[in-house]
C-alpha cells in the first residue's frame, strides 16, 4: 500500500530528535492557536490553554536542546 503522507526521516542523533520534536510542537501550537482564534467562550479558552501547555513544553525542550548543544555549560536550575 502506498502511503500518501511522507514519513519524516529518522533522526540521526539526540539533537536531531529534539529539533524534530521542536518542529512538531511549533506546528501543534500554530494549529491550536488558529483553532482557538475561530472559537468562542469555553472552547476558545480550552484551545488557548493547549497553546500555553505546548509553549511550556517547548521551553523545556529548548533548555534540553541547549544542554545537548553546550554540554560543558553549567545547568542554571
Amino acid at each position: 500500500m502506498i502511503n500518501s503522507t511522507p514519513s519524516p526521516p529518522l533522526p540521526n542523533s539526540l539533537e536531531d530528535s529534539l529539533m524534530q520534536v521542536s518542529d512538531i510542537l511549533r506546528c501543534a501550537s500554530a494549529t491550536a492557536y488558529e483553532t482557538g482564534d475561530n472559537l468562542d467562550g469555553l472552547k476558545r479558552d480550552l484551545a488557548f490553554s493547549v497553546v500555553h501547555l505546548i509553549n511550556m513544553a517547548k521551553a523545556e525542550l529548548e533548555r534540553s536542546l541547549e544542554c545537548v548543544q553546550n554540554p560543558d555549560s553549567p545547568d542554571e536550575t
